[in-house]
């Protein structure tokens, strides 16, 4: 059976991971991240495959930037502040003598959701990954779509509520990041700081109906962008991932503001999409890594 070994570059961490073609983990762990340069990159690159890549068929990398996964190639680097215009993939391979393939992080959480998960023979769909910022991915005609430029899925800096435009404040990363989160249950209730994990015990535990608010109207903003998405790309089911998505309550409130948000919209010729939550969450980078190696390495015969 064929392994595979995965790497999640984070800004603070660099998770790794051996799978086999069941998606089943034969070893993973993690080791801090060095961001500085590229040669600490590689180095603990290479240290990683020494240990952990003797008999895969090659490293399937997830990292943060504008990727051109085809090529392997990084425009930027997110975090990897070195890493501009950098062939990336090709580099890596010439020095540790194996087939490297990179793709953006955001694009292999929402691959893991194509190739495995809840977009899995999903023709039209799109995947809106839930973090510091928003991230995704736009599926159509059952194909991933890279863009012009590699950015589509960029979903961040779609920009929204017109009076808030003069200090960026609209863009959809602001509204419905961390930040985001957090500053809508601070306004709804007066607790600062209180993060997904904390706000649903404070729900379930505390019956907090002040941050139970703050949390819907957080949905309300997320429908609000998820009705732009559909009016421009009419697809058949948007997955949402992210930390937060492993609560389901978050999804059935998630539910409810997209569909009372459709159900009052001008136009009412704009087909709501199923909303699911993502299939996989804290190794969607690792697993989607591995699909776009698959797609990428085996689709060309290697």
């Amino acid at each position: 059976m064929k392994t595979y070994l995965a790497i999640d570059l984070g800004g603070t961490a660099i998770k790794y991971g051996v799978m086999n073609e069941d998606l089943e983990f034969l070893s993973k762990g993690k080791i801090p991240s060095r961001c500085e340069t590229k040669e600490q990159f590689f180095a603990d690159i290479e240290t990683i495959h020494k240990e952990y890549g003797e008999g895969t068929c090659g490293i399937a990398i997830s990292m943060p930037g504008v990727i051109d996964r085809y090529k392997g190639f990084a425009h930027t680097g997110g975090a990897y502040r070195w890493c501009i215009k950098t062939p990336v993939a090709s580099e890596l391979a010439e020095r540790l003598g194996v087939n490297v393939t990179i793709c953006n992080d955001a694009k292999s959480a929402a691959m893991a959701e194509i190739g495995f998960g809840n977009l899995k023979g999903v023709r039209n769909g799109v995947a809106i990954i839930l973090g510091t910022g928003i991230g995704g991915a736009v599926v159509i005609n059952g194909q991933l779509v890279d863009g012009s430029h590699y950015s589509s899925g960029e979903f961040s800096f779609i920009r929204g509520i017109y009076n808030a435009r003069e200090t960026n404040t609209d863009v959809f990363a602001f509204h419905n990041g961390i930040g985001g989160l957090k500053a809508a249950i601070q306004a709804a209730s007066g607790l600062e700081d209180i993060d997904g994990l904390q706000a649903f015990k404070l729900i379930k535990e505390e019956h907090n109906e002040k941050v139970l608010q703050g949390v819907k109207d957080f949905c309300w903003y997320l429908a609000f962008y998820v009705y732009n998405l559909q009016a421009i790309l009419d697809v058949n089911r948007i997955v949402i991932g992210g930390g937060i998505s492993n609560e389901p309550m978050f999804i059935d409130l998630a539910k409810e503001a997209i569909e009372e948000k459709f159900k009052s919209a001008i136009f009412p010729g704009i087909t709501m999409p199923e909303i699911m939550a993502c299939r996989y969450q804290s190794d969607a980078n690792l697993v989607g890594a591995v699909y776009n190696f698959m797609e990428i390495m085996e689709g060309a015969g290697y």
